[in-house]
């Protein structure tokens, strides 16, 4: 929807995934994207010629939960259609940071498989063995101290996640190196991070830390090396199949010519400390306000290229890489965008309207596009509804008669609401709560998803 003038192929195995993904496509009226029910194994032996090759592939979340031939169908695929210069995303779960759980996924399989349970019940119920195990602090567990924080996190995720993540016998998460060896045979080599959150990484460890990283030169031995000292678990990585020379000074051009849009500001916080807080591979990290806040005064007034940003609120400019440093970080806390603009906004519209009302009638679906940008950004469940709502009647839309109509859906869908951690389950609870939500969807959302775009 956003890039209209691309050509884009979807493959699954599962053919639910297929009838999903198409239904909503030809609801959308997207014409420029197909989809393959097809196993990578089977692709690979049989590469479609009509395919041709493409500039970028995408495996999101697939690599570590195949089983290795097909890994290794996926790899050949990208063989056949990823064309010279071409850009590989891949996500995975790596190590060591999985260490300490695998024992975790293996019992929840074990038990799931040899006494016939249900997903769901299998998850609940390993979940309550394994918190007993832990509590005798024995053999394993005493091993292995942070698999309770992994097991700690269980309540506060969706179940469906879980589900997806632990009960299958594919289920393998792999160093740096090995995912670097496996993709040999299709010509990748390693470009960066996909993280923005981590571009500049070994610039926030400790200085104990990163004298044992400058150790080692070797590129791919210095990932692993800083995939231990954050004991990561889950990288996204970029890999070319050869790559363009950009010289250093056209590098620069196009960093500097980059123009960042502001979407939203993290608020005073009453403690007094730094509000400018961000997620990374080493946790949370704190911006000092006298260097992170002139990056916001600077985009509160608009949209502005890199190169503005570098003297905004200094006297003494900063340098590229310590403006980029912080962008990184606005990006990844979604507090920024890169503006570049549509070439034509009716597809990624339409596409909003379509994912809205489906919201509305019970699909499960979180996102939106801010076609001024363009930028994906996830609402709640709840948003999206009220969107739905508002868009029908923009000018009659009031508070109380979106509280009602969302009610009344909700009680439609046979769904609640949360206030805290309090469930509202009958129209009299969820009244009130609903009326708070309308009046922030009208006072604050809707000037703000006007401003970008969204509607």
């Amino acid at each position: 929807a956003c890039h209209p003038g691309m050509d884009f192929v979807g493959v699954d195995f599962n053919p639910q995934h297929i009838a999903h993904a198409q239904r909503l496509a030809s609801a959308a009226g997207l014409t420029n994207v197909r989809f393959l029910e097809a196993d990578f194994a089977d692709l690979a032996e049989a590469w479609p010629a009509e395919l041709g090759r493409f500039h970028y592939a995408s495996a999101h979340g697939i690599y570590t939960w195949i089983a290795p031939e097909v890994a290794r169908g996926l790899v050949r695929c990208l063989e056949h259609g990823l064309a010279p210069g071409g850009l590989f995303y891949v996500s995975y779960n790596t190590q060591p940071g999985w260490i300490s759980t695998l024992p975790v996924q293996h019992l929840l399989r074990l038990w799931q498989v040899r006494e016939e349970l249900p997903s769901v019940r299998a998850v609940e119920l390993g979940r309550q063995r394994l918190q007993a195990l832990i509590e005798l602090k024995l053999g394993m567990v005493a091993a292995l101290p942070a698999m309770r924080g992994r097991l700690d996190m269980f309540p506060k995720l969706d179940v469906a996640y879980l589900i997806q993540e632990y009960l299958h016998d594919n289920w393998r998460p792999l160093w740096f190196d090995q995912v670097e060896r496996e993709l040999a045979p299709a010509k990748l080599r390693y470009v960066g991070t996909a993280a923005a959150q981590d571009w500049f990484l070994p610039s926030f460890l400790p200085a104990a830390a990163k004298a044992i990283l400058d150790q080692y030169q070797d590129p791919i031995e210095r990932e692993v090396m800083l995939d231990v000292l954050t004991n990561q678990s889950f990288r996204r990585d970029l890999w070319a199949r050869g790559q363009p020379p950009i010289w250093p000074s056209e590098q620069q051009e196009a960093l500097l010519a980059t123009r960042v849009v502001l979407l939203r500001r993290p608020p005073a916080r009453e403690d007094g400390q730094s509000p400018y807080r961000y997620p990374s591979s080493l946790g949370e990290l704190t911006g000092k306000p006298e260097a992170y806040a002139p990056l916001y005064d600077a985009l509160e007034a608009g949209p502005k290229p890199v190169r503005e940003l570098l003297s905004a609120g200094v006297a003494t400019p900063r340098t590229l890489g310590e403006t980029m440093q912080i962008l990184g970080l606005m990006l990844s806390a979604g507090h920024a965008a890169i503006l570049s603009g549509l070439p034509d906004t009716k597809p990624a519209r339409a596409l909003n309207q379509t994912i809205a009302e489906a919201a509305l009638a019970g699909a499960p679906y979180r996102f939106q596009i801010a076609t001024a940008l363009p930028h994906v950004l996830q609402l709640a469940d709840t948003e999206l509804m009220l969107l739905a709502l508002w868009r029908r009647a923009p000018k009659l839309a009031t508070a109380e008669a979106l509280a009602k109509d969302l009610v009344e859906r909700l009680v439609q869908l046979g769904r609640g609401l949360k206030d805290g951690e309090r469930s509202l389950t009958s129209r009299e609870e969820m009244a009130p709560r609903a009326r708070a939500l309308a009046e922030a969807f009208l006072g604050q959302s809707v000037p703000f998803l006007q401003r970008i775009g969204v509607i």
